[in-house]
């Protein structure tokens, strides 16, 4: 999206009431509850941290007394940012594309809290971002970067990032989807990306030795959660050949445990009505073109993979 679409969006009266909606409503309180839990045992007194896209500043101001800073594209973010962390190093207005060499290796702590990358146009322009994210922390330093994708937009749907091109040859990734929305107050947040957790770990993967995928409590049974990546051991310079060892955690349980029949999940369940016969012809279908083996083969490759990384890092 353009600069000045996404600054009508955040204007002064969307941002006095983002933290009532999108962090202390219930249910992304959970989400934003795990991220305080986690920002917290990366965060002690020596600690440089820059929050990139901070909007109102909420998860900064958890933290009085830490060097800490941020920018964001909105001035009305910013405003509130400022008033909410008076302590603060500083916040600027800025895109968070550009790159700032004067940032290059000056922060223990990055993070960019609530997916912002959405907004970018390309994939490309997200890679960007990611290199910048990377550049900013400091050697030996940690980046924090919670997630959307299409699991969050359609529950219990997930794509293969990469297959093969079967009747051309080679491998297709499938690096991204994109989603419109429309909200009920009038703001339309039109064709934002999310590209594909993998594709994300990927472009990480260089720039530091462990990267762990994080998993949150779903708010009810039966519902997603949500997912971040902690990159740490932030490496001095950027390497191709030996990518970061990739861990992924567990689910944790649900906050709200509902019973397993309750009329809710009922509900939701309907929300993907599947019927037996679709889901044998689905499943004929990918032993027939071989797509299961594939991507069987594909995950035991990958495991492979990162147990031979830990053991070479063991070693």
């Amino acid at each position: 999206m353009r600069t000045e679409d996404i600054q009508m969006i955040y204007d002064s009266k969307y941002a006095s009431e983002y933290n009532e909606r999108f962090l202390f409503n219930p249910y992304c309180k959970v989400s934003a509850d795990a991220e305080l839990k986690l920002l917290k045992g990366l965060i002690n007194s020596s600690t440089r941290w820059l929050d990139v896209a901070c909007g109102t500043g909420y998860f900064l101001s958890q933290f009085p007394g830490i060097q800490r800073a941020g920018m964001d594209l909105s001035p009305e973010m910013i405003k509130i940012s400022a008033a909410e962390n008076p302590d603060a190093l500083f916040f600027e207005q800025g895109d968070f594309r550009d790159e700032h060499p004067e940032w290059n290796d000056a922060w223990t702590l990055v993070s960019c809290m609530w997916t912002p990358y959405v907004y970018l146009n390309t994939v490309k322009e997200v890679e960007i971002l990611i290199q910048n994210l990377a550049n900013w922390t400091k050697t030996g330093g940690a980046l924090f970067l919670p997630i959307v994708d299409i699991e969050d937009l359609r529950e219990f749907v997930t794509i293969p990032y990469d297959t093969s091109a079967d009747m051309f040859g080679g491998n297709i990734q499938v690096t991204s989807v994109t989603w419109t929305w429309q909200e009920s107050n009038g703001k339309y947040h039109e064709h934002l990306v999310a590209p594909h957790i993998e594709h994300i770990i990927k472009i990480l993967q260089p720039y530091f030795d462990k990267l762990e995928v994080i998993r949150y409590p779903p708010y009810n049974t039966g519902w997603v959660s949500r997912k971040s990546i902690l990159a740490t051991g932030k490496l001095t310079r950027k390497n191709e050949m030996q990518p970061g060892e990739v861990t992924w955690h567990k689910i944790p349980e649900a906050t709200n445990k509902l019973a397993q029949d309750s009329p809710y999940l009922a509900f939701r369940k309907s929300m993907f009505p599947l019927s037996n016969k679709a889901l044998i012809s689905e499943l004929f279908f990918r032993l027939r073109s071989g797509h299961l083996f594939k991507a069987l083969a594909q995950k035991a490759y990958r495991s492979t993979f990162n147990r031979a990384n830990r053991n070479g890092t063991a070693a």
